[in-house]
């Protein structure tokens, strides 16, 4: 993985700790049409359609799964044109002159509350940056994505996930 600065976000998340960055929606996505296809699932779907009736949209379910490939095939990160389309933080940051919101005298504001909300410790990830720099905070992060670290670890729900205490 790169441990550029560059994967550090303007929100101060490191993007090659993100799941859709790594490829795991992409992936697994992948993975569950290969063996669904080698057992010919489509064709069991058909008649197995009478005990579990949801199977009749089998092919509504593999089509999501390849837009799902597409929609979360690839993502350079944040500061190469990746990530959400629609970023405040992203826009904030470029208007004010900030590489993320760790260099705002205003942080945390409402802008962050999705990521706040979204990923445990977000704020002390802010603080570290600030205190530390980018360079810093993205080889830290690096070390962790060797070691198998994903964001999906940090979010609600995600006992479900995790498998690799950090």
């Amino acid at each position: 993985m790169n441990s550029e600065p560059s994967l550090v976000g303007y929100c101060g998340l490191y993007c090659g700790v993100c799941a859709i960055h790594q490829g795991m929606i992409r992936n697994r996505a992948t993975q569950l049409l290969e063996v669904l296809g080698a057992y010919q699932f489509q064709d069991i779907a058909k008649e197995a359609k009478e005990w579990a009736p949801e199977l009749a949209y089998y092919q509504q379910f593999e089509e999501v799964l390849q837009a799902l490939m597409k929609m979360f095939g690839e993502c350079p990160g944040c500061l190469a044109g990746g990530g959400p389309p629609v970023c405040v933080i992203r826009d904030c940051c470029k208007k004010n002159g900030f590489y993320t919101c760790a260099e705002c005298y205003s942080m945390p504001c409402d802008k962050l509350k999705p990521q706040i909300q979204c990923y445990r410790g977000h704020l002390d990830v802010l603080s570290r940056i600030k205190g530390i720099g980018n360079d810093k905070w993205a080889k830290e992060m690096a070390q962790k994505v060797r070691r198998g670290f994903s964001y999906v670890e940090v979010m609600p729900g995600s006992e479900v996930w995790t498998n690799n205490p950090d």
